[in-house]
């Protein structure tokens, strides 16, 4: 397999609310466009670890977009412009609340609650092409979880979603992007990949089970955006990357 280093990037919500975990449709459309005339190949997470799996061959430009949550919005807004682009996609799902709204504990007070996709938009997504990977079966903070409970959260939400599009499912997204060895090793036992939070390209030496990511939070100005397959903006994202690091560890003093 020939080294690699591809941008994978975390969308949550697109709508115009301003909120962190927001891309306004704008700003999203501008970034599609961005990619599409400059030769990018949009693969589905499916798509990646398939080729990974088999020793094949990458596209040119290859990048993954994803969605964390399942957010309605994905249906209205996303779509459209990745249509026009034709672009593939992959959403995570927190399969107890599809159809309802993003109101499981452990938000942020100050998100906005939002509706999320319903099963029946999930099955037409499906269809079209648009890959589906689990993402719990409430959001629970997995590493806080017991075992048990953790293996009721991550095998639960892929039997559901599997039982409802009537195929497999090859990925999971940790909530909050959060594991710990326990949770890592449920989900290499039952999946192709598993995303994490932590921000990075995806490497070709790194692990299948706790995937780096982009957060489109860091990737809003679109001067930045444009410099996804430069130097400068792997350093970009180190700082970054460093800067998360000394909060966390503030909060934790």
């Amino acid at each position: 397999m020939q080294k690699f280093s591809i941008p994978i990037i975390t969308y949550h919500s697109i709508d115009d609310s301003g909120s962190v975990i927001s891309t306004s449709p704008a700003i999203f459309a501008r970034q599609m466009r961005f990619l599409f005339e400059n030769g990018y190949s949009a693969l589905t997470l499916r798509d990646l670890l398939s080729i990974v799996d088999n020793d094949g061959q990458l596209p040119p430009n290859p990048i993954v977009l994803t969605f964390d949550d399942g957010f309605q919005n994905f249906y209205n807004h996303a779509l459209p412009i990745l249509s026009d682009v034709n672009f593939k996609a992959t959403v995570f799902v927190v399969t107890d609340f599809c159809g309802g709204y993003n109101d499981w504990p452990g938000n942020p007070s100050d998100l906005p609650r939002s509706p999320l996709l319903s099963w029946q938009e999930i099955r037409e997504l499906d269809e079209n092409g648009i890959e589906f990977g689990a993402h719990g079966k409430n959001h629970s903070d997995l590493t806080k979880q017991s075992p048990e409970a953790a293996k009721i959260e991550i095998l639960g939400s892929k039997a559901r979603l599997e039982d409802s599009i009537g195929r497999k499912v090859h990925s999971f997204a940790y909530p909050y992007g959060r594991f710990n060895s326990a949770t890592r090793g449920l989900a290499a036992a039952n999946f192709d990949g598993a995303c994490s939070t932590k921000l990075g390209k995806y490497g070709s030496n790194d692990d299948l089970y706790t995937m780096n990511r982009l957060d489109a939070y860091y990737l809003g100005n679109l001067r930045v955006f444009e410099m996804l397959s430069t130097a400068a903006f792997d350093r970009y994202i180190l700082l970054r990357r460093c800067l998360r690091s000394v909060r966390s560890a503030a909060k934790s003093v």
